[in-house]
């Protein structure tokens, strides 16, 4: 009878290696998707008195999303239905559906009284003007 003795320092870089192997399924947008984490799909952009927030929402009705901005984060919550069909049999289904929420820290501080949202499309556009204390000043020298 053989025994393979394997050494601590191999068995944690196979640990490890499984390790690596699930955190790249879980960076692929369907598992991000799936796993709540990643949807919906933003991007922030900071601009010298505002920074602007543009979240893809397709097939979710505008009366479905809800802002919320709480000690300078803000949460984006929506829910997609999936459409009613008990006579359909299912070849491929990659659409999820159902609750999603993506919370985004924001940089600086935000004027919460005059946040404007806009959707259209699919696409949902949030524009967070800064405070005026978190916009930048020029300083005169004397």
């Amino acid at each position: 009878m053989i025994v393979r003795v394997q050494s601590m320092s191999s068995l944690f870089n196979e640990v490890f290696g499984i390790d690596r192997v699930l955190d790249e399924m879980q960076s692929h947008p369907l598992a991000a998707a799936a796993s709540n984490s990643g949807y919906p799909y933003i991007n922030v952009a900071e601009l010298k008195d505002e920074i602007q927030i543009v979240a893809e929402v397709p097939g979710v009705p505008k009366e479905s999303i809800k802002l919320q901005f709480h000690d300078g984060v803000l949460t984006i919550s929506c829910e997609r239905k999936a459409p009613k069909s008990e006579k359909a049999t299912w070849l491929r289904n990659e659409i999820v559906y159902g609750s999603f929420s993506r919370s985004i820290e924001l940089p600086d501080r935000v004027n919460a009284d005059n946040v404007n949202a806009e959707y259209s499309n699919g696409v949902l556009r949030i524009t967070l003007p800064k405070s005026e204390e978190a916009k930048p000043r020029e300083i005169s020298i004397r």
